[in-house]
């Protein structure tokens, strides 16, 4: 064989196996755009359930703070404090 159907030969064998590559590229894509709607929906589920939990969060300290001040206003707070400051005997 000559050299120039040698180089026809692989010029035609990269095409064959580059059509199937490309094809596979440009259908990559669809698929590529639908995984990344999935990831970006699922990352504002994450983050929807975050700020969630940290509302959640912040109401349990709020309440928390609110039970503190009302048993400092009572005097069961204050009480207990001095009664640990009173050196035992």
């Amino acid at each position: 064989m000559k050299t120039r159907h040698i180089l026809m030969l692989a010029a035609g064998a990269m095409a064959l196996a580059a059509v199937p590559l490309a094809m596979a590229q440009s259908g990559g894509h669809s698929q590529g755009q639908g995984q990344a709607q999935e990831g970006a929906a699922a990352q504002r589920q994450a983050d929807a359930q975050a700020q969630s939990e940290a509302d959640a969060r912040a109401q349990r300290r709020a309440a928390a703070s609110a039970q503190k001040q009302q048993a400092e206003r009572e005097g069961k707070i204050g009480q207990r404090e001095e009664e640990e400051e009173q050196p035992r005997r």
